[in-house]
C-alpha cells in the first residue's frame, strides 16, 4: 500500500465521517415510539449539546454561579411565543400558543419535546408564554394538569404533574445556573501533529552505509488531519491521518574516484479509525480513552546517477555503469490505544493533549518494489517498526 493510496483512503473516510456526523441527528429524530416518545438517547445528546455551544455564546464575561434550590412551580420545560417562522415550519395556523424550546436537565421523565405547540391547559386555551407562566405560577408543586399539545399536526392529550423548579441554565437570569449533568459534545475536527518515539536505528544504519546522514528526529513528528462525531453513549467514531518525509541529496565518491550524485527520498504515512468514550470533567474540561485501528507504511527511494553521462553516449544497458535506482517499502497493521484531554478556550476552540502507545505488525517486512513487483528481502533492516509511545498537542475545533 503506497502513501498517496493510504491518503486516498483517509480523504474517503473523513469525507463519510463528516456525513455521517450530519446525517445522524436526522437519522435518529425518526425513532420514536408509538406514543411519540423517542427510542433512543441519540436526539436528546444532540439536543444538549447545541443548547450547551448556543450558552456558551451568549454568557456573559464574568457571571455568577446560583447553588441555591428554588420552590418555585416549574413545567420542566422551556417555551417561546410561537412565531411567524415556527408557525410556517410546523404548518400551524393558528394564532394562539405556545412552542417548547426544550426540557430542563432535572426533569427526569420528559413527555414533551422540542418544536410542541401547547394549546390548551386545563381545557383553557393558552395565549402567549407569560399567560402559560402565569398559569403554572399559581399551582402547587404535585398539582396536575391536562395539556393539549399538537406534534408533528397531530393532536395529543397528557396529564402532566408541576415540578419543584431546580438549578439549571437560564438565559432570562443574571445568573448562568449550571446543569447538573454536562453535554460531552458532538464532535469536531483538527489539524494533528503526532510524535511517535520510533526506533530508527536499522534504517540509520543503511543510509550511513550508502553516504546519506541519519535520519532527522524531526521525522518522528508526524502531520495531518483528526475528526470525530458523537454516536450515542458517550462514545465517538472518527479517524486520522497523519505523514512525514525527508530528501537527501549527497555527492557519493565510488571505488577511487568515481563520482556519482544520490538522493534519497524517505516516506511515512499511518492512520486509521478510532473509537473514543468521553468523560465530561467541569465546563472546560473534557477527558476520553479509545483505541485506534488502522494500517501504515514506510518506504524510501534511492537513485544513482554518474556525474559523467554524456548526452551523445546514452547506452539504456546499465551493466558496468553506476546509475540505479532502489525502492524499499514496509507495510503495517497498527494498533493504538489512547487517553487525551481537552480544554476549552472559546465555545468551538479547544486545545487536546492526547497520549498513547502505538503497536504495529507486519506481515511481510520490508521488500523491494521493481515495476510494481514485490520481492521479499532480509536483514536488520527487517525488525525496524512503528512501536512507540506517542503524544499530540494539538488545537481542536468543534466541541
Amino acid at each position: 500500500m503506497t502513501l498517496n493510496t493510504i491518503k486516498k483512503i483517509l480523504h474517503y473516510l473523513m469525507i463519510l465521517l463528516i456525513t455521517f456526523s450530519l446525517f445522524s441527528p436526522v437519522f435518529a429524530k425518526s425513532r420514536f415510539d408509538a406514543d411519540g416518545q423517542e427510542k433512543l438517547d441519540l436526539v436528546k445528546q444532540y439536543k444538549q449539546a447545541a443548547g450547551e455551544l448556543e450558552n456558551w455564546f451568549k454568557r456573559p464575561s464574568a457571571y455568577a454561579i446560583e447553588t441555591t434550590v428554588s420552590d418555585q412551580p416549574d413545567l420542566g420545560y422551556y417555551f417561546d411565543n410561537i412565531s411567524f417562522k415556527d408557525a410556517y415550519e410546523l404548518n400551524y395556523s393558528g394564532n394562539t400558543g405556545v412552542i417548547v424550546s426544550g426540557s430542563r436537565s432535572w426533569n427526569t421523565n420528559p413527555v414533551l419535546q422540542r418544536e410542541d405547540l401547547i394549546i390548551k391547559i386545563d381545557g383553557m386555551i393558552i395565549k402567549h408564554r407569560s399567560h402559560l407562566e402565569d398559569i403554572i405560577d399559581v399551582k402547587d408543586i404535585g398539582d396536575t394538569m391536562i395539556v393539549e399539545y399538537l406534534r408533528h399536526n397531530e393532536s395529543f392529550t397528557k396529564k402532566m404533574s408541576i415540578l419543584k423548579k431546580e438549578s439549571n441554565w437560564d438565559s432570562e437570569s443574571p445568573f448562568i445556573i449550571q446543569p447538573h449533568k454536562k453535554s460531552r459534545g458532538l464532535g469536531g475536527a483538527a489539524y494533528k501533529p503526532m510524535f511517535i518515539n520510533a526506533d530508527q536505528a536499522g534504517l540509520n544504519d543503511l543510509f550511513g552505509s550508502l553516504g546519506f546522514d541519519n535520519l532527522s528526529e524531526i521525522n518522528n513528528l508526524y502531520h495531518g488531519f483528526d475528526l470525530q462525531g458523537l454516536i450515542g453513549n458517550r462514545y465517538f467514531i472518527g479517524g486520522y491521518g497523519v505523514w512525514t518525509g525527508q530528501k537527501q541529496s549527497i555527492n557519493y565518491t565510488v571505488g577511487s574516484s568515481d563520482q556519482v550524485n544520490r538522493n534519497l527520498k524517505y516516506n511515512s504515512g499511518l492512520g486509521g479509525v478510532s473509537l473514543d468514550k468521553r468523560y465530561r470533567l467541569s465546563d472546560r474540561w473534557i477527558a476520553s480513552a479509545g483505541l485506534m485501528v488502522g494500517g501504515g507504511g514506510t518506504q524510501f527511494e534511492i537513485d544513482q546517477i554518474e556525474n559523467t553521462v554524456d548526452w551523445n553516449q546514452m547506452d539504456p544497458d546499465t551493466n558496468g555503469s553506476y546509475n540505479d535506482y532502489l525502492q524499499l517499502r514496509k507495510n503495517y497493521v497498527l494498533l493504538q490505544p489512547r487517553i487525551s484531554l481537552m480544554y476549552r478556550v472559546l465555545p468551538v476552540f479547544w486545545l487536546k493533549v492526547e497520549a498513547g502507545y502505538m503497536l504495529s505488525y507486519s506481515k511481510n517486512g520490508w521488500q523491494q518494489i521493481l515495476n510494481d513487483n514485490k520481492h521479499d528481502i532480509a536483514g536488520p533492516g527487517n525488525e525496524t517498526t512503528l512501536n512507540g509511545f506517542t503524544i499530540s498537542v494539538s488545537p481542536w475545533f468543534g466541541f
